[in-house]
């Protein structure tokens, strides 16, 4: 069993990327700081495009316009986000944003795509099946010279625990874990700010291998202690051509 959990997390991880800018002040001259969250591509069959959490993006418009922006990337690809923007959810509720990307650009940062839908979304998982989630976690990244940085994955298969028409949710059991890596578990209160943007992911069984399809996008991560739990906004509002729409 900790084989095969480690064997799915790790191919889960495989679709997931940072989403990291670089700012300063505008008028004093301070030193750059990072900011970050997670993303991963989707193609639903008219071609990819990238998916983040709406506040992601959002952040970095607010970034832009109080602040410079030095430098934004997609995992090692330079973008700028609002010029690609495709789709935002703020006037529908939704915590997620979409933007056009090349598939060279996608095949550069090394990560896979997350197979979509061209029709009608397939029901959720059902309550205590595992889902697979992962993102990059901000209290992982780290300097290793004046303009290189590394970042670290959190990622995780737990049993869903609730759903509704607009969201999914995965409350965390302690008492199931297993350190599938062998690195140790994380402590209570590890801070996972930073994983929203990543993909949560339904894990397939199809013509004798293992897949995985779209469920959500993490919009919301608490770690305190006696409560732990991940909140993903569904993927069926996401329309092939990365459009969103309110079913």
């Amino acid at each position: 069993m900790r084989e095969f959990g480690r064997r799915m997390n790790n191919s889960g991880s495989e679709h997931v990327t940072w989403f990291v800018w670089r700012y300063q002040s505008k008028v004093l001259e301070t030193p750059l700081l990072p900011r970050q969250g997670s993303m991963f591509f989707l193609d639903c069959g008219r071609g990819p495009f990238a998916v983040t959490a709406r506040h992601v993006f959002e952040k970095f418009v607010e970034d832009r316009r109080l602040r410079r922006i030095r430098s934004c990337q997609i995992g090692n690809i330079g973008i700028n986000p609002e010029d690609r923007l495709i789709a935002s959810g703020r006037n529908l509720g939704l915590h997620i944003a979409t933007f056009r990307v090349t598939p060279e650009e996608i095949a550069a940062t090394g990560k896979k795509i997350v197979q979509g839908t061209n029709g009608a979304w397939p029901p959720p998982p059902n309550p205590d099946e595992a889902v697979f989630f992962g993102g990059f976690p901000g209290c992982e990244r780290g300097a290793i010279g004046p303009d290189e940085m590394v970042f670290g994955l959190y990622s995780a298969m737990p049993r869903l625990t609730s759903y509704t028409e607009h969201q999914l949710c995965c409350q965390f059991a302690r008492e199931d874990w297993i350190d599938v890596r062998g690195v140790g578990l994380p402590q209570v209160g590890y801070d996972l700010g930073g994983i929203s943007g990543g993909p949560m992911l339904e894990p397939v069984f199809i013509d004798g291998a293992w897949g995985w399809r779209l469920a959500g996008v993490i919009s919301e991560a608490v770690s305190v202690e006696g409560f732990e739990r991940v909140t993903t906004v569904r993927g069926h509002f996401i329309l092939p051509d990365g459009q969103l729409r309110l079913w």
